[in-house]
This record gives structure tokens, C-alpha cells and sequence, in this order.
């Protein structure tokens, strides 16, 4: 039996649950993380899916953190102390087109409109103009990714002060299809831009998906070293925070899964676990699990308007079925070997049928056809046998498909072994007789492996506008990281800006400590 007294309590051991311990365990409070699986890392796992061959088996791509502190001034001495390493590629994203033509998203921006002048002359040079455009409004993008959130009104007040806030506010209300319609004439352009955007798990035709167009061109900021991994798979992003987190002294426990939130004089007095453990909180409960689970674990103690919300609230638009495969060689595509460069290849039909596939989404329909590809074992030798490869394919699917998500415990196989064909279908060198192994999650596969994935939602909850900045997850609420339970706080992918290798609990952490009186710059500062 475990449990035990301790000022904050946090539930959820991925990447933003250890964090989270680590920062108020600088600020002196005596912290306790709770995971319900019997690993750490949440969503930002991997696993060896054969002997030598290591997979990342949930989030692959570290862009977002590595533009925090925590990787760009090693805050937390991650990499200094405790062994974590990235690798940088030049290329962060590149499309692969029907016709077998690609183009590549380059950190280099004349390479990279190389590459645009390939479909478009006039496209090549309006991107330059796109950039500098998304430059400007960068700063409003990253609202709540550096810091807290702020309240809604008082940003966009803010914002219409300025001519680049005020476009940005008409970007918010904007597409990602529509801004990119506005600039390109090339469609594989346009595709090429929203398939990134696509990344919300969100129709790149909703509004509010055009403000992912400013992290395209975040690619080419000055300073930017390329797409970041970590050395080793993710496994060693976790173990050097469980490591860190020790270091602190914070207290692990896995296989704690929590169950209820016994609240009394309207704050969260005790943790308890399925296994029948207890702990107590004497300041406050940390939540980075899916909030929908938190409002499960308080019953009838939450505040009945805010459970009336929480049952509103929206999943993405379409969620995750992933796999990896354990190689005897190393692909060769038939695009050609430049698309190598990039971090992820992005497969993608023709405009028409780009945009068709994510309507067919939402009605149950699957399509094999726009996977994403990630071969990190081609430069981190760790990861697969001399001469092997490890090959991620990653495809969008619908959470309810042919109507029904049930039909996943008898299709699932059958959708996985496609989307395996269509792989080697663009490659000149691959059989199945060059598979050594292979691992994979449908959706419904995806809820066990992280409880977190309610519905395969790998965000835990949707990114439409109306969920996020300060009305993710409560409106109005965001900014407070709480709702009227004040010492119950969400943070990680229940908070913007969302799902993703973010590290978004830095910035909600912040808030929390400002609540107890603490400056977060003071337990940060070297």
C-alpha cells in the first residue's frame, strides 16, 4: 500500500505531470506524481518493437519544446545532468505527391523556395512574403505557450491595439485553407502548408486552424537549429525528467490510478486510487490527465455549471492509428532520396481529394493515403541494428468508423496491414520480407495505452477555437488554470494550447505558483 500527506499532488505521469512535480519541487513544496500505468511518459513513449529496434510509440515530434527554456537554456539541466541528447534535422516536414513529386519544408528559406519554384515561379516569392507575414504575427500565436494564458478579453484587447494583432485576430477567425487560398495559386503548395496544420486534428477547412500556418514559418526564424529528437527514443526524454524529478525529491508512484477527489469546504482535500490508496493534499491537486476524467472523479462535488460544460465539450475531428515497423533495410522511396532530408514525409493526394478525405472523417470513412512517415533511426544509430531502420507510419482515421467505433475490434488489423502496403507500394525496395517486426495502435487500441486518449483523442480533447486560449478548459477559465474548486488546476494537454510535445504545464506552472506566492523566475534562475 502506498499514499502519504504531501503539499501538491499531482495526477498523470506523462511529460507535463513530471514537470509540473519538478517546478514546485524547486519552489520547495513536498510533491507526489501519480501515473495509472506501470511506466512514465504519458502519450511520449517508446518501446523496442524488436531486438535493437526502438520505436517512438506516441508523440515523435519535439519542435514546440525545443523553443522553451527547458531545451534552448537546458533550464531543468536535462541534457547538461541527466544525459537527455537531440538531433537536429535540416527539414522538419516535406509532401510526397501522387505523381511521385515532393516538396520540402526546409529550415533554409532559399531552399526551400527552390523547392516551391518547382510547382510556381510566383509562389516561390510569394513565400518569402508569407514568412516575414507570419513572423510578424508569431508573437500573438504563442500566446500561453512561454507563459500563462491570458484572459480572453484583455488579449484580444491587446491585440486590436496593433495592426499585426488586429490581422492576427482575422487570421484566429480564419482557415488554414482559406489563408493559404489568399497567398498560392500551386496546390501542392496549399497542401503542403495545411497538411502541418493538419496536425490539430482538425478539418484544415475550420476556422481557427490558420494560426498553425505562423509555426510553418517559425521554421525559418532566425536561430531555429532544425527538427529536434531525442537520442535514443523518447524513453530518454522521460527518463531524464523522472530522473530530475528524483533528484528534487519527488515522490513517483506508478500503477495509481486515480479514481476519486474527496472534496471538502469546496477545495480537494485527498487523492484516492483504485487500488485503494489515499493521499492527501494540503495545498493542491495538479490534474494533466484528461479533465472529463477529473470531473468523473469528483461526482457530484463538481460545481454543477461546470460539469454541465465539461459534458459539451468536443473531440478533435479525427484521431490516431499508428505503427511501427522493425526493418531489415533501409527504404527507398520513389520520389527519390532528397526527401530523406526531412523529419516527417508527408504522403498527400491531390488537393481534391485531400480536402474530400477529411470530410469522409467525420462521416466513418478511412483513407490510406496521407500517412506520415518518420525515420529518426537514419541519423541516431541507437535506434535500429546496423543496415535496419525503424519506419513510423502515422495515419489520420476516424473515431467512429463505418459509423461505429466498435468496428476497430474487427477492422483494425485490416486498416493497419493497408496503410502497411501503401508504404511499400511508394517504395522500389521493400517486401514483406523485409520486416523484422512491427507494433501498432488503432484508436480504440490508443484508450489503453494511454487512459489519457479518451475516444483515441490524442489531445484529450479537441482544439477548436472554442477550446482553446482562455476557453480551454472552462470558459473564461483558462487563464485561472481552475475553476470554482481553486486548488484543483489543469494543466498539460487539457490547457492550451493543446496536445503536442509541448511542454505546456511550464506555462500553467507559472500561475500556480503565482496563486502561492511564489516568482517562478526566482526557481528558475541559474
Amino acid at each position: 500500500m502506498s499514499g502519504g500527506t504531501y503539499d501538491f499532488v499531482v495526477m498523470g505521469g506523462g511529460h507535463n505531470g513530471l514537470l509540473s512535480s519538478i517546478y514546485l519541487a524547486k519552489a520547495g513544496y513536498k510533491v507526489c506524481v501519480l501515473e495509472a500505468l506501470d511506466e512514465f511518459g504519458g502519450g511520449t513513449r517508446s518501446g523496442e518493437i524488436a531486438p535493437g529496434y526502438i520505436a517512438d510509440q506516441g508523440g515523435m515530434v519535439h519542435n514546440l519544446i525545443s523553443r522553451t527554456p527547458i531545451v534552448r537554456e537546458d533550464e531543468l539541466e536535462l541534457f547538461s545532468k541527466y544525459g537527455l541528447e537531440y538531433k537536429f534535422v535540416d527539414s522538419l516536414c516535406c509532401s510526397i505527391f501522387p505523381n511521385e513529386e515532393h516538396l520540402i519544408l526546409y529550415s533554409d528559406l532559399d531552399k526551400t523556395c527552390e523547392q516551391i519554384a518547382k510547382f510556381s515561379e510566383r509562389d516561390a516569392e510569394t513565400y518569402r512574403e508569407f514568412v516575414n507575414y507570419f513572423l510578424k504575427l508569431s508573437g500573438a500565436a504563442a500566446a500561453g505557450t512561454a507563459g500563462a494564458i491570458p484572459a480572453y478579453g484583455p488579449m484580444m484587447n491587446v491585440l486590436a491595439m496593433s495592426p499585426e494583432g488586429r490581422e492576427f485576430i482575422r487570421v484566429m477567425n480564419s482557415s488554414a485553407q482559406q489563408i493559404v487560398e489568399e497567398w498560392f495559386e500551386s496546390e501542392e503548395v496549399r497542401v503542403t502548408l495545411t497538411r502541418w496544420c493538419t496536425e490539430m486534428m482538425i478539418d484544415p477547412r475550420q476556422i481557427g486552424t490558420a494560426t498553425l500556418l505562423a509555426f510553418c514559418a517559425a521554421l525559418h526564424a532566425p536561430g531555429n537549429p532544425g527538427a529536434p529528437f531525442p537520442v535514443g527514443g523518447c524513453v530518454n526524454f522521460v527518463n531524464a525528467l523522472t530522473a530530475c524529478a528524483r533528484d528534487h525529491g519527488v515522490d513517483l508512484f506508478t500503477n495509481e490510478w486515480v479514481n476519486e477527489l474527496v472534496v471538502e469546504d469546496g477545495e480537494v482535500k485527498r487523492v484516492r486510487t483504485k487500488c485503494g490508496d489515499e493521499f492527501v493534499a494540503t495545498e493542491g491537486v495538479i490534474s494533466t490527465i484528461n479533465v472529463r476524467d477529473v470531473y468523473d472523479c469528483l461526482g457530484d462535488a463538481a460545481p454543477a455549471h461546470e460539469r454541465e460544460h465539461i459534458a459539451k465539450i468536443k473531440n478533435a475531428d479525427f484521431v490516431a492509428l499508428n505503427q511501427a515497423f522493425a526493418l531489415s533495410k533501409i527504404p527507398e522511396f520513389k520520389t527519390g532520396e532528397a526527401v530523406k532530408d526531412s523529419f516527417c514525409i508527408e504522403f498527400a493526394p491531390d488537393e481534391e481529394e485531400y480536402l474530400r478525405t477529411f470530410s469522409e472523417y467525420l462521416l466513418g470513412g478511412f483513407s490510406p493515403k496521407l500517412p506520415l512517415i518518420t525515420m529518426p533511426s537514419l541519423r541516431d544509430p541507437s535506434r535500429a541494428p546496423e543496415g535496419g531502420c525503424v519506419v513510423n507510419v502515422y495515419s489520420y482515421a476516424p473515431w467512429n468508423l463505418d459509423g461505429d467505433w466498435h468496428n476497430w475490434e474487427t477492422k483494425g488489423q485490416e486498416l493497419k496491414d493497408a496503410l502497411w502496403e501503401f508504404f511499400k507500394s511508394r517504395c522500389t525496395n521493400i517486401t514483406d520480407d523485409d520486416l523484422v517486426g512491427r507494433w501498432g495502435c488503432t484508436p480504440l487500441e490508443y484508450t489503453e495505452w494511454n487512459p489519457a486518449f479518451r475516444d483515441g483523442d490524442i489531445g484529450q480533447i479537441g482544439m477548436q477555437p472554442s477550446q482553446m486560449y482562455d476557453f480551454r478548459p472552462l470558459p473564461g477559465r483558462g487563464h485561472d488554470y481552475h475553476g470554482d474548486i481553486e486548488n484543483l488546476y489543469f494543466l498539460g494537454c487539457s490547457s492550451h494550447p493543446g496536445g503536442a510535445i509541448a511542454a505546456s504545464a511550464r506555462s500553467g506552472i507559472q500561475k500556480v505558483l503565482e496563486d502561492y506566492g511564489v516568482d517562478f523566475r526566482d526557481i528558475v534562475k541559474k
